[in-house]
């Protein structure tokens, strides 16, 4: 590699401060120096350079064309710097921040944050809940738990769940004169929709019931744990996966009503940017989450998926 051939930095830090300020003076307060520092600096650098740098007029200052040419290069230089020296001095901090679907955050991530709590004392984490993309390279956000087709953009992904779909609801919704044995039957019950009517137009056609247009009604929810949260206060009937009922199947706040389920073409990632990968913080988040999923263990980035794109949801 050949010698890098620079004049003195105090000088190129001087112009490109006049430059950026249009003003000696101003660059001279920034630099904390004076007004005659600045000016011998550039001076100095001109006679290096065997061009001006400035044209001088009074109290004013403008760049000449090369002044114009190397000002902007600078600039950009001191910034990328300024920018490594921050990066270089920061800590790894042992705070894990943690972008998940509220949905699944609501009902199954923080159910189960007891046990990551015991196995890892030592790590701080700050879920954020939102279903918008994350982008990690603007964003500081470690790891995210997202719902979709698995499209998010220069990260690694891991399927989680795949889900399926069926209906379910309170025990106390079920009125004995309006007995449910067959999915037409449905029709005599208030349906609770998330985001958009289609799903239960699917499920309903999927199960067999013809033109099932009186299902295009009810209450529409934009996040499935309020659907489930209605189903599960007796207002009526929803379309729920494994993942997200599963404790209240279990205590029986609510029930299943068919055997039939409709597949879900869409599954719960596990995504992160793939220089958070040797994080410490990030290898015990996603080997904790791996297990309560029910996956086997593999090295970090193990059967994932780098996937261009956007995420679809």
């Amino acid at each position: 590699m050949s010698s890098r051939r620079l004049p003195s930095l105090k000088a190129l830090r001087a112009f490109e401060a006049a430059a950026r300020h249009g003003s000696f003076s101003r660059a001279a307060d920034e630099l904390s120096v004076t007004h005659a520092a600045v000016s011998h600096q550039i001076r100095a650098l001109e006679e290096e350079l065997g061009a001006g740098l400035f044209h001088r007029t009074g109290r004013a200052v403008e760049l000449t064309e090369r002044g114009a040419r190397l000002a902007p290069v600078l600039t950009a230089a001191f910034d990328q710097l300024a920018e490594g020296w921050a990066q270089a001095g920061a800590r790894d901090s042992a705070a894990l921040t943690v972008s998940v679907e509220p949905s699944f955050a609501a009902r199954w991530l923080v159910l189960r944050l007891g046990k990551f709590h015991r196995a890892n004392p030592e790590i701080e984490l700050r879920l954020m809940p939102s279903s918008e993309l994350v982008d990690f390279t603007r964003e500081d956000v470690d790891i995210g738990i997202r719902y979709g087709l698995g499209g998010w953009p220069d990260a690694i992904a891991e399927k989680l769940f795949e889900a399926t779909v069926y209906p379910v609801c309170a025990p106390s919704l079920i009125d004995p004169k309006k007995p449910i044995r067959k999915p037409d039957d449905l029709r005599n019950y208030p349906l609770l929709h998330e985001e958009t009517m289609q799903h239960w137009l699917a499920w309903l056609e999927g199960a067999g019931v013809r033109n099932p247009r009186w299902a295009a009604k009810g209450p529409l929810f934009i996040e499935a744990s309020l659907a489930l949260q209605a189903a599960a206060g007796g207002q009526g009937v929803a379309l729920a996966n494994d993942t997200l009922a599963m404790a209240d199947l279990a205590e029986g706040r609510l029930i299943r009503l068919f055997e039939f389920e409709m597949p879900d073409e869409e599954a719960y990632w596990l995504v992160y940017p793939e220089g958070s990968a040797a994080k410490p913080k990030v290898q015990a988040f996603r080997n904790w989450i791996r297990e309560e999923a029910g996956l086997p263990a593999t090295a970090i980035g193990g059967g994932a998926a780098r996937v261009r794109g956007r995420v679809q949801r």
